[in-house]
């Protein structure tokens, strides 16, 4: 187990302060970087404390997408399964294919397929939640932790169920500092953001609901060079404390773990496509480290308005009952659309933690890997349609 070095105003401590912020910092392992955290005192927010203090980093299984082969034989030999790349950036619809009863092998290319796609989406699947969770157990080691009050979760796969609030979000933002509504990466505060995520929607209103993914791979390549050289110096941090405010004041509903921020490189090198991803988001992301506060706000909202206006990265999915998408918290962002109030949605959601995110030297954008791959004549079927298909040796290949 992990041993965090505490500290509160500079003086060493052994546990959390419930008054004042506790700095915390995991020395690097073989198995990750250094790691810095805070501990948010919990007097402000009421006298309710959690059972749980803060997660600690975690060495997790090595990602079954390194073992998968780029030209997914396995996934692509059933004549029955279709793929369709819905954009050039990301997303992509696979048909013929039950998640319920796939092979190990076709489990290792449906991971380096998400990896370099962000999100991939299956219409009417059988799969049960127990069933969710029995996939994603073969990945790795489910992200959530179960809830030692909740006496009916007992025996239960452990799942989320995404049921929406029946209100109007922006009403709802007079009252919460969490930006519930906005682009968010799953739980990106912990040590061990998740790595995958899978959503299956059961319950729907007739039209609405649908959900909205970008690209962190897209966004960093359409970056200027010069703004690309200076966000790889840069780190952030990520923390959960709006959204803890926002449930205990706004809900009146308790959370099992204390308040942290963690802080992750700005710009991350995923672990298995080795692309470098813009890892922020508006839901979490709070400030970027070692900047005076005028300089981080006014860097953040230019970063936040370049991700919300990158349309040529964005994919929306219109739900059905029993569609599921799968995506790679790693790579993007998602946000659900909230236009049906009153009217009820739900769905069920698993996850698995992902590795501590670190930026490796010598990473570079998709853009330049994918422009490096044409001319070497590496285009495997894991790429995009256009990249695959595209004419590319008359037409020119694209400009990095």
């Amino acid at each position: 187990m992990a041993q965090g070095i505490l500290t509160v105003d500079g003086e060493k401590v052994t546990q959390l302060s419930d008054t004042r912020p506790t700095e915390v910092v995991y020395p690097e392992t073989n198995d990750y970087p250094t790691v810095r955290q805070r501990g948010l005192p919990l007097r402000p927010l009421g006298d309710y404390v959690p059972q749980r203090g803060i997660r600690e980093p975690v060495a997790v299984p090595k990602d079954r997408g390194l073992s998968a082969d780029p030209d997914l034989p396995n996934l692509l030999s059933d004549p029955n399964v279709k793929r369709v790349d819905i954009t050039p950036s990301l997303g992509t619809l696979i048909t013929g294919l039950q998640l319920s009863t796939i092979s190990d092998a076709v489990k290792d290319e449906l991971a380096l397929l998400v990896a370099h796609r962000g999100v991939l989406f299956f219409r009417d699947q059988d799969i049960t939640a127990e069933g969710q969770r029995e996939l994603f157990n073969y990945y790795g080691i489910p992200e959530l932790l179960p809830d030692p009050e909740d006496e009916k979760a007992k025996g239960k796969p452990i799942v989320s169920n995404i049921q929406e609030q029946d209100e109007d979000f922006r009403a709802t933002y007079v009252h919460f500092k969490w930006p519930f509504a906005d682009f968010h990466a799953d739980s990106s505060f912990q040590a061990n953001p998740p790595s995958f995520s899978l959503l299956r929607i059961d319950e729907l209103p007739p039209t609405g609901g649908d959900t909205n993914w970008i690209s962190g791979y897209g966004t960093y390549e359409t970056l200027s060079k010069p703004l690309q050289a200076f966000a790889d110096t840069l780190s952030a941090w990520h923390s959960s404390g709006h959204v803890y405010d926002s449930v205990i004041n706004h809900w009146g509903a308790k959370r099992p773990e204390r308040p942290v921020e963690t802080l992750h490189p700005l710009i991350t090198t995923h672990p298995v496509t080795g692309y470098k991803v813009l890892n922020l988001n508006s839901g979490f992301v709070t400030r970027l480290d070692g900047l005076k506060r005028y300089e981080s706000d006014k860097l953040l909202e230019l970063l936040y308005t370049h991700i919300h206006t990158a349309q040529d990265h964005m994919v929306r999915f219109r739900w059905e009952r029993n569609s599921v998408a799968w995506w790679d918290n790693r790579a993007v962002t998602h946000r659900a659309t909230h236009d049906y109030a009153p009217l009820h949605r739900h769905g069920v959601r698993v996850t698995i933690k992902g590795q501590v995110p670190r930026q490796v030297g010598g990473s570079v954008s998709r853009k330049e890997a994918v422009v490096t791959a044409l001319k070497e004549g590496k285009v495997h079927a894991v790429h995009d349609a256009n990249t695959r298909e595209g004419n590319y040796k008359e037409r020119g290949y694209p400009k990095v």
